[in-house]
């Protein structure tokens, strides 16, 4: 069970990524699919039944073994050029970009010439060695820009998937050495026998290429996962709001928040846009005495930043449905709407405000104060 999963595992996770990130996008964005293209091929094309199949289509025995490795010297040099974007470095790319050309047309030569793969046969050393230097100044430049970044980085998600990417990255270094001294050994007359055995030849390139997967999957599901807690945080706010004009809503929800696993970034947009429509509406109701008073107490609770801030503001909310409900007239004056700086930000502080509305009963218009009508 272990050897099928270690052989099929990371060739689903791969087209899985790359399935999932097949979208138009900036530069980086398409070297990074790039990168999950070629170690799709590459993991594939090393599955056994994958590599028969293969053969036998093209009448070529060992035509996976290629494509297995002009795959990762894709990946290896998009990861490069990914790399070299983000640090400002395109010409870097560019000649990448040559170097790995020409090599892997060199490769598909030498491999034409070849009559097996065996080691001791004519023009195998040459191959490998031709593979292992068509991927090593793009592995080098991987970890020392991925090193290099990550300690620039800001976002600690991207920072640790950086470190990841370097991490794998030295993984290949060491495994392109044990494939070159595996190859050179025959022709050269010297035994290196631990280079057969399981560490170097499984584990470690095994290793290097799940530390890569993660690096690219992590951002996606962290991000993934940041948006499915922020849709279902404003759901208290929105509710409220949508109590009192159903019509900032363009498609009410037809199950609940906890079950909305796809599509959140565009409903996490259209939440934090209807929310913004019913706190627009409200604002003829708005009280700046009201706001004021909230400020005061919250401030007297030992609030402050962004939590006083919300505070304040799911006070204000409150109050103003409360004056729309009851049928009072607009006020003279009436108080400002803050918000964040971005969608992000904007969805983080009226996710506080919802926090507040669904554990303050004195904040909640669906839980009347004692000093309410409905209190009373």
């Amino acid at each position: 069970m272990a050897e099928p999963l270690r052989q099929w595992a990371p060739a689903a996770v791969a087209w899985l990524l790359l399935l999932s990130r097949w979208s138009a996008g900036d530069p980086t964005r398409r070297c990074v699919r790039l990168v999950l293209l070629g170690l799709a091929c590459s993991l594939t094309a090393q599955i056994p039944a994958a590599a028969t199949a293969l053969g036998d289509l093209v009448g070529v025995p060992h035509a996976a073994r290629l494509v297995s490795h002009l795959g990762m010297v894709l990946a290896v040099w998009a990861g490069q050029a990914f790399l070299a974007l983000v640090n400002g470095h395109p010409r870097g790319a560019r000649w990448q970009a040559g170097w790995a050309a020409g090599a892997a047309t060199l490769m598909c030569a030498l491999f034409v010439t070849m009559p097996d793969t065996f080691p001791q046969s004519p023009w195998v050393m040459e191959y490998c060695l031709v593979y292992a230097l068509a991927q090593a100044p793009a592995l080098a430049a991987l970890v020392h820009l991925g090193l290099r970044h990550a300690r620039q980085a800001q976002d600690r998600t991207t920072a640790i998937s950086l470190r990841l990417v370097a991490a794998g990255a030295a993984l290949g270094l060491l495994y392109l050495v044990n494939k070159s001294a595996l190859a050179t050994a025959p022709r050269l007359g010297f035994e290196f026998p631990f280079g057969r055995t399981a560490l170097p030849g499984k584990v470690l390139p095994t290793t290097a290429y799940l530390l890569v997967l993660l690096a690219a999957a992590l951002p996606a599901c962290l991000g993934w996962l940041r948006r499915y807690r922020l849709h279902r945080r404003l759901g208290p706010l929105w509710r409220a709001l949508h109590r009192a004009d159903p019509g900032i809503a363009l498609d009410p929800p037809a199950v609940p928040d906890a079950l909305v696993l796809g599509n959140l970034r565009p409903r996490l947009y259209r939440r934090v846009i209807e929310i913004r429509d019913g706190l627009l509406a409200l604002r003829p109701h708005r009280c700046r005495e009201t706001a004021a008073a909230a400020h005061a107490a919250a401030v007297a609770a030992g609030l402050t930043g962004r939590e006083l801030a919300a505070a304040v503001e799911a006070a204000a909310v409150v109050a103003a449905l409360r004056s729309r409900a009851g049928g009072a007239p607009p006020t003279a004056h009436a108080a400002a709407v803050p918000g964040g700086t971005d969608l992000l930000d904007d969805a983080d502080f009226l996710g506080a405000v919802s926090r507040r509305l669904a554990i303050s009963p004195a904040t909640n218009p669906a839980r009347p104060g004692p000093g309410s009508a409905a209190g009373r």
